[in-house]
């Protein structure tokens, strides 16, 4: 039976994939953003549909007659944005009787990590959803690998052959998690609700040190590259400067303060696991690297 999928985010970086990847799949897409000409031009196989988390009638028309829905939450511009946004969401999904919701929490999330204000607001996200009352399967990713493609992040990797980010100890180990082996985990997980209720760490395989990723970066970067990692507090006030948010700088320090800390082989994650589990076949840090363009010099 060919089943129908919402999928939000359909025009960002982690919800393109997941639409592209559901299509790959045989099912048939409602892909929801704000801007339906941008969903049109991306995704011309899908139905386009223009909705906000801000509009909760809107969030009914996207899921209403379903099967499933996948969702991950837009970079807030107040903190009182998500809680809103989620209740929104909660309210249409139990309007039209949401059968499956899977949601991913973008960052680190759960109790295994020390005490942080954004892995905290994080994990509280995950256990709303999932005593929300609505059928739910929720995807706990790593570091983004993506987050390579950040030129502030990086920015002496083309003119100086110099990785400084992730911000972290050179002996920890550290499971990146590609949207598009993301995007693979969660299509299989709209076909699965007898998963419903769990929640789940997902990772691309193959953790690495920063020495190790540097190495596996010098085909991207057309360089040798090393690893000198900066503090969290020097990464936090790069981004703050760049983004003029120092709310975001705080953020970021403090995570990657609190990611420091843990034991060398605690940010590893059993994709054999997570492969097994949903019959999908996740795609090593190394090959994503070589399929990346090398950058400019």
């Amino acid at each position: 039976m060919n089943q129908t999928v919402a999928i939000f985010g359909a025009t960002g970086a982690q919800g393109a994939p997941v639409v592209s990847e559901a299509l790959n799949k045989g099912l048939t897409v409602r892909a929801v953003a704000r801007d339906a000409a941008k969903i049109g031009a991306l995704h011309p196989a899908a139905s386009a549909i223009s909705a906000s988390f801000d509009d909760k009638d809107s969030l009914v028309s996207a899921l209403d007659g379903v099967d499933a829905a996948f969702v991950h939450l837009p970079m807030p511009q107040s903190p009182k944005d998500p809680a809103r946004w989620m209740q929104n969401f909660f309210e249409a999904a139990h309007q039209v009787k949401l059968p499956l919701l899977v949601y991913t929490t973008s960052a680190s999330t759960g109790d295994r990590y020390p005490s942080s204000p954004l892995i905290e607001a994080s994990t509280q996200g995950m256990q709303a959803v999932l005593n929300s009352g609505i059928p739910a399967i929720v995807l706990q990713p790593t570091v983004y690998l993506e987050n390579l493609h950040i030129a502030p992040f990086l920015p002496h990797l083309k003119t100086q052959g110099v990785l400084d980010y992730p911000p972290v100890p050179e002996s920890l180990k550290v499971s990146w998690t590609s949207h598009h082996d993301q995007a693979r985990i969660a299509v299989a997980a709209l076909t699965r609700p007898d998963l419903a209720g769990q929640s789940f760490e997902i990772a691309t395989p193959g953790a690495v040190t920063g020495a190790e990723l540097a190495t596996l970066l010098e085909g991207y970067a057309g360089r040798q590259v090393q690893f000198a990692p900066v503090s969290p507090a020097e990464f936090g006030q790069r981004v703050a400067d760049v983004l003029q948010s120092p709310a975001t700088g705080f953020a970021l320090t403090d995570l990657y303060s609190t990611l420091s800390s843990m034991a060398p082989d605690a940010l590893t994650i059993d994709t054999d696991a997570i492969e097994a589990l949903f019959g999908v076949k996740l795609t090593p840090i190394e090959d994503h690297l070589r399929s990346w363009a090398p950058v400019e010099a």
